[in-house]
């Protein structure tokens, strides 16, 4: 592969896909110099400021927000960030320790989770899970509240084994038990300024300068079982923390965490002997991701034929690339740094239309399904799945829509002179690989609907590569990354 190939491949997966200007910029980097960039982003400028509390949609002084707006302020980041890892992570972490606004109805307490997934994304394994299972969010999904001396509340004490690190199979019901007498008493509150945030934006709007908890754990010592306990072997008068510990330290941990991340970056259904060679990356550097990051991407498997352009895109890998390859964060960006007056959503530029095709397509953020987050892989595809991704050219390529004059002008301003030459930019555009016969489809249907001609003409340009990009995104190969 050529550097920008290399590049390209990285940018589709530890971000989400690039512009040509983005690709460019990191060609100049080099591959190592991508991955140091890429993986210590905190190094580097978001590219954007965003001021939530001045997003928030009103009427008549009184915030009206619900975890959907939440999900498409994460949308924007997601379009505008040049952090892309940072958000990728995020994702990653989301569905890791899955907590849904399907029961945590509360759109500040579902945003704080996403900024805990986030500070921590690329740091400390260790930090992370002790903050994700003290986050609010994650306590209310799994019932911490309840969980009292006399009376234990199971449900984390299984999905911290089950799902975030150990794996099915790897503790024993009786390792549940007394793992949830050890977390009765972690309950979480309320900073006094939630309740009167709807009708007082001011109060909100001075907690979140001062960088205060929306809401906070609690330790309510009276409620904990102060009783002798045995956890996978290890006994004593056990708390929460120390339950943590003991699982961090299992061998199972790292191997679990070190499959989820090669399937979310590699491929699925790794080689044990990748699985363990990975999990000694993350023991050795004490659940450090940044090693196993970059251990990951320098892997000669992640440059194999067996990864490229061979995992299936999920919708955000779908959606996400192709409204910054056709530039929507152009439209995007001045809108949410500084939003109108009562903007009521529309801050997004129309990213709210990008939220709802990756919910249609199977992926609503802040909604995973259930506690085990997504299923991934072909799991993505299926008729009612691919109906949707064809018609999200609707989105990106329809002159009546909010984000549908960029792709026109940008088709326009190539200054391309024939079907085939508007067939070449588009692929180059959106990063494709298609067959030759597949490509030929495309001039085709530039000829079949006016040529380019029509691409030229405002009226017309719309529709032309509305249609066009239908067939491409009917086009099985692009579906992977």
């Amino acid at each position: 592969m050529t550097t920008r190939e290399q590049v390209a491949h990285l940018l589709r997966r530890f971000g989400f896909g690039a512009s040509r200007a983005e690709v460019q910029f990191y060609e100049k980097l080099g591959v190592d110099g991508t991955i140091e960039r890429l993986v210590n982003y905190e190094k580097y400028p978001l590219g954007f400021t965003i001021d939530l509390v001045k997003l928030l949609p009103r009427r008549d002084g009184v915030i009206l927000v619900n975890p959907q707006f939440m999900g498409i302020y994460w949308t924007a980041r997601c379009v505008l960030t040049e952090r892309p890892l940072e958000e990728k992570l995020t994702l990653f972490w989301h569905d890791h320790f899955a907590v849904s606004a399907s029961k945590v109805n509360n759109p500040f307490m579902m945003m704080q989770y996403v900024d805990t997934l986030r500070k921590h994304a690329n740091g400390n394994f260790r930090v992370l899970l002790e903050a994700a299972s003290k986050d609010p969010a994650m306590m209310f999904w799994l019932d911490s509240q309840t969980n009292v001396a006399g009376k234990p509340n199971e449900n984390f004490a299984r999905e911290v084994m089950e799902l975030f690190t150990l794996g099915i199979g790897n503790y024993t019901e009786q390792d549940i038990q007394e793992a949830a007498r050890a977390f009765t008493g972690w309950a979480w509150r309320a900073n006094p300024a939630i309740r009167r945030a709807r009708q007082d934006p001011a109060a909100l709007e001075e907690v979140v300068k001062n960088g205060e908890p929306l809401f906070e754990f609690v330790d309510r010592i009276l409620q904990h079982d102060r009783g002798e306990k045995s956890v996978l072997g290890k006994s004593g008068a056990l708390r929460g923390d120390d339950v943590l510990g003991i699982l961090l330290e299992r061998e199972e941990c790292p191997k679990y965490l070190a499959r989820k991340l090669w399937e979310w970056f590699v491929y699925m259904n790794p080689e044990e002997k990748i699985v363990d060679a990975l999990a000694s990356q993350i023991r050795k550097g004490d659940y450090e991701m940044k090693p196993a990051l970059e251990w990951i991407a320098k892997s000669d498997e992640f440059w194999s034929e067996k990864c490229v352009r061979k995992l299936i895109k999920n919708p955000a890998d779908f959606c996400i690339p192709l409204a910054r390859q056709f530039d929507v964060g152009v439209l995007a960006k001045p809108l949410v740094e500084n939003p109108p007056e009562n903007a009521r959503g529309g801050a997004f530029g129309g990213l709210g239309g990008l939220y709802q095709a990756m919910a249609r397509q199977g992926m609503q953020l802040l909604f995973p399904p259930d506690v085990a987050g997504w299923d991934w892989g072909e799991a993505w595809i299926s008729t009612s799945t691919m109906t949707e991704r064809i018609r999200f050219a609707d989105t990106i390529a329809n002159e009546r829509g909010p984000m549908g004059t960029f792709g026109p002008a940008m088709v326009n301003q190539a200054g391309v002179q024939s079907s085939a030459q508007a067939a070449d930019f588009l692929l180059e555009v959106t990063d494709a690989a298609i067959p030759a016969e597949r490509k030929s489809a495309l001039a085709s249907t530039i000829d079949a609907v006016g040529g380019v001609e029509a691409l030229s003409q405002p009226r017309t340009a719309g529709r032309v590569l509305n249609e066009t990009l239908k067939v491409l995104f009917a086009a099985p190969e692009f579906h992977l990354c």
